[in-house]
């Protein structure tokens, strides 16, 4: 008997399991190429539900999903599945196909990687233009495989961490039950790798705490140092689960807030004189965030609009002062010279009347999670960088509506949930 001639298959498409391919049927006109698989007579046929045997065949028909391009051509996988009988379901169902994606029957395992792969450095969007995909299709792709990272993925090891929220969903997306926290996101940095290492939804306590909860205790009690801002929630979260960890309040954070009462005391200002006269011209709105920047960072015509402000106006001049030395009390060396700084701005303070600035600078002098900065020189800001990123993020994706997958495109573009990282850890 004559022996069946055989056809060369690249390795690539030798990875239907349960089948073999029998034929390649190529066009060069249209740059397609389609793979017939034939099922291989020990196939176990397992139910996609609860994972059982199933029994006899009931039905069959035709799939044509997509694969791997080769070269440049679109390639697509046919192949006969069966409908069979599931003793334990009670009902006919499909067969399971192991290398296909579960959330897109039309597309095999091997794409649905490579399109994960290929969004980790571009946005789903283009992804979709590139490889000639529904764009549905690949959101679902890309989150079925986020997931499935998931799975396997392990918190590094961590000493020092941040802790900042961002702001993830408008008001308008905001459910009957929710209240504006939930419109935020907690976002964990290591500050060693200025890498995200997590994502809760929500800024309230609990977000953090849920974080912990999934590191463990003995992890827990490694952590020696956590930068946070001033949210009452995530300090009492540390306290209760990092035995060892000392709460550093964000220099970045307070500055802000400094920034705040400042511009409380520039509008009570020009309150206080003639709002619609020259000097208020110069004192108005628009100029604010003039008047909250640091002297070596204006321009010169900024700096040249302060200067005929102080020279107009005593008490603008006086609370130029305060920012400026506010702003070195972050460069000392020590805490002794931060205190003799904060005490000099309190005192010009209540000399002025500057009673926003006055109230501020109380509440946060006797807090040693404000002084402790000078001890172990950590901030935020790694997280604010990174907030940046995710900012951008949801500017490419046109926003989400998902917050789930969300998080775990945060955690695949700023953290360790990709290629680069997850199956380099799983290889050694």
């Amino acid at each position: 008997m004559e022996a069946k001639a055989s056809i060369y298959i690249p390795h690539a498409f030798r990875s239907f399991q349960g089948f073999s391919v029998i034929d390649i049927k190529e066009s060069s006109a249209s740059k397609t190429m389609e793979i017939i698989l034939e099922k291989i007579p020990e196939k176990i046929h397992l139910c996609p539900c609860c994972g059982g045997r199933l029994g006899a065949q009931g039905d069959r028909y035709w799939v044509k999903a997509r694969h791997l391009r080769c070269f440049g051509w679109t390639v697509t996988v046919g192949f006969w599945r069966e409908k069979r009988r599931c003793e334990a379901c009670r009902t006919t169902r499909s067969e399971l196909i192991e290398w296909l994606c579960p959330t897109s029957p039309h597309m095999t395992l091997e794409l649905a990687w490579w399109i994960n792969r290929m969004s980790e450095v571009t946005s789903v969007m283009a992804v979709s233009r590139l490889e000639a995909v529904d764009k549905m299709t690949c959101y679902a792709v890309d989150h079925y495989i986020l997931k499935r990272m998931l799975q396997g993925y392990e918190i590094p090891k961590v000493t020092r961490i941040s802790v900042d929220e961002v702001y993830a969903r408008s008001p308008k997306q905001q459910e009957k039950h929710e209240t504006r926290d939930d419109l935020f996101m907690t976002v964990i940095v290591d500050q060693r790798t200025r890498k995200v290492i997590w994502v809760s939804q929500s800024r309230r306590k609990e977000a953090l705490d849920m974080f912990f909860e999934i590191l463990g205790p003995e992890a827990c009690k490694q952590i020696e140092v956590v930068a946070t801002d001033q949210h009452e929630g995530y300090a009492t979260s540390v306290k209760e689960h990092c035995s060892n960890a000392i709460v550093v309040w964000d220099r970045f954070h307070l500055v802000q807030r400094f920034n705040e009462a400042l511009n409380e005391e520039r509008k009570d200002e020009l309150e206080r004189i003639d709002p619609e006269g020259a000097m208020g011209d110069l004192m108005n709105g628009k100029y604010r965030y003039i008047y909250l920047t640091k002297a070596e960072n204006r321009s010169k015509t900024d700096q040249r609009h302060i200067d005929q402000v102080m020279k107009l106006n005593e008490r603008m001049s006086k609370l130029e002062l305060i920012k400026e030395n506010f702003h070195r009390i972050f460069d000392t060396a020590d805490t002794q010279m931060a205190q003799i700084r904060l005490g000099e701005c309190y005192q010009w303070a209540m000399q002025i009347g500057a009673n926003y600035i006055v109230d501020w600078i109380r509440s946060i002098m006797n807090e040693d999670r404000f002084w402790n900065f000078w001890t172990y020189r950590v901030t935020t800001g790694v997280s604010e960088g990174i907030n940046r990123a995710i900012k951008g993020l949801k500017w490419q994706a046109y926003g989400y509506k998902n917050m789930t997958y969300f998080a775990l495109k945060i955690m695949q573009k700023c953290g360790y949930l990709n290629h680069r990282f997850f199956f380099t850890k799983l290889a050694t």
